[in-house]
């Protein structure tokens, strides 16, 4: 077993840790191509060590299936390696054990997701299993029931679950029947619902290579990374089916704020606030980014944190953040408390919401939470991986190839004028919902 790859790995987190952020930024840069039939190719050359990191990224997440079905594209995405024209599942697991498991297939809420490392020397075999997999697979109904039971029996065991339970009863109440507000995995009664058939069209409608996103990170160039994809994927057709009506209407919850409470005998109470927000691509997120680390999304640093439960003791944990999605978002606050603290948690964690709006944030406050955005961006792409998902999210969004280096300028111009006014604007008690999990006999909530 030789050593020398690991001592480069190490010798380049080194480097990657005493370059500046703008000289990271820099390092991100990549390869951009339009593809025939729709599909877009993006190339992070780099030769340090023998392995290419591949993702695939599709229009096929849980927006784009009907409401009555949920957990259809959840279950299309596990379902891809579970069989195809050429291959079983076992042998569909032997190779991809033998080419290093690194194969996975996922949905999310606008997207569906494939990847696989390989060892360079692994590509063309890789690459083979990769396109059988997405291209041609069957949905085995046996594969199909075991996979149902699969995610039956886990939605089963999440259903006491304190933090499952708030963030189901709080989306719902936020967002509605937009597919934000569901829950990727679907319902145990969607779920049953869902046959080979349903999946054979959605594949047929959601994959194929218009709108498809091929990611590629390691030792390739783009030549070959180009050469490869259109080799495996240049003639596949998806059907593209005009997509289920989103709803993006949720309840009225008027001028006031929302309540849900949910009794369980738990010795702690599980709590979440939020309001519907800002998109990942409003121009407000920067700000809000900043604000948002000097009230709850700093850790210890933070003003929820240090004040509430490092002073006051009153809470767990606690923290904020915003779930910025492609089309709409939301901010939320998030603790756990003792039954008991319910109330005064509360309160004091609204109160803190309200500081920020009324009286902003030092000088000082500003320039720390800046200059930590900044300077953690690069610790935050220290592997391929991560390289990889930021490329596939960039372009995602719509942003331009360069956009870290856009990124990082943003952050550097916040005032604390944007500060205050992204606090004022995006966080909106008025409008908020309350979910509290837990023992309300204890609790004897004022809410």
């Amino acid at each position: 077993m030789t050593i020398y790859p690991m001592v480069r790995a190490a010798a380049a987190l080194v480097l990657c840790l005493t370059l500046t952020p703008h000289a990271f930024a820099a390092i991100l840069s990549y390869d951009r191509e339009e593809l025939p039939g729709g599909a877009v190719l993006l190339v992070k050359e780099s030769h340090e060590l023998p392995i290419v990191i591949i993702r695939a990224s599709f229009q096929g997440g849980s927006r784009y299936e009907p409401v009555e079905k949920q957990g259809l594209a959840n279950l299309t995405a596990r379902m891809l390696p579970r069989g195809t024209q050429n291959r079983t599942a076992s042998a569909i697991e032997r190779l991809n054990d033998l080419l290093g498991g690194g194969a996975g297939t996922a949905a999310g809420r606008d997207f569906s997701t494939a990847s696989i490392r390989l060892l360079t020397r692994d590509l063309k075999r890789g690459l083979v299993l990769f396109a059988d997999v997405l291209r041609r697979p069957i949905f085995p109904r046996k594969e199909l029931k075991k996979m149902k039971a699969q995610l039956l029996g886990s939605l089963q065991r999440k259903k006491d679950r304190p933090g499952y339970l708030a963030d189901k009863a709080f989306r719902n109440r936020l967002f509605g029947l937009h597919p934000y507000g569901r829950q990727v995995e679907g319902l145990p009664e969607t779920i049953r619902k869902v046959n080979q058939r349903d999946l054979v069209n959605f594949h047929r409608n959601r994959y194929g290579m218009k709108g498809a996103i091929f990611v590629f990170v390691g030792d390739i160039t783009i030549t070959r990374a180009r050469n490869e994809v259109l080799d495996h994927f240049r003639d596949w057709k998806t059907q593209m089916d005009p997509p289920p009506e989103v709803f993006a209407s949720a309840v009225d919850t008027g001028e006031k704020m929302s309540i849900i409470k949910i009794e369980r005998p738990f010795k702690q109470s599980t709590i979440i606030l939020g309001n519907r927000s800002l998109s990942r691509r409003h121009k407000d997120f920067y700000a809000a980014r900043v604000m948002n680390y000097i009230l709850g999304g700093g850790g210890f640093e933070s003003r929820l944190m240090s004040n509430i439960r490092e002073k006051m003791g009153l809470v767990y944990s606690i923290y904020s953040y915003f779930a910025a999605g492609m089309d709409t978002g939301h901010w939320r606050l998030m603790l756990k408390t003792k039954n008991s603290s319910a109330n005064q948690a509360i309160s004091k964690s609204i109160a803190e919401i309200q500081r920020i709006q009324e009286d902003g944030v030092s000088e000082r406050e500003l320039q720390e939470a800046k200059a930590f955005i900044t300077g953690n961006f690069a610790t935050r792409f220290q592997s391929s991986s991560r390289i990889a998902d930021y490329i596939m999210a960039v372009e995602r969004l719509g942003f331009p190839p360069d956009y870290a280096e856009k990124y990082l300028d943003i952050i550097r111009a916040v005032t604390k004028e944007q500060v205050q006014a992204a606090a004022k604007t995006h966080i909106n008690l008025d409008t908020s919902i309350l979910t509290v999990v837990g023992n309300l006999d204890e609790a004897k909530l004022k809410y």
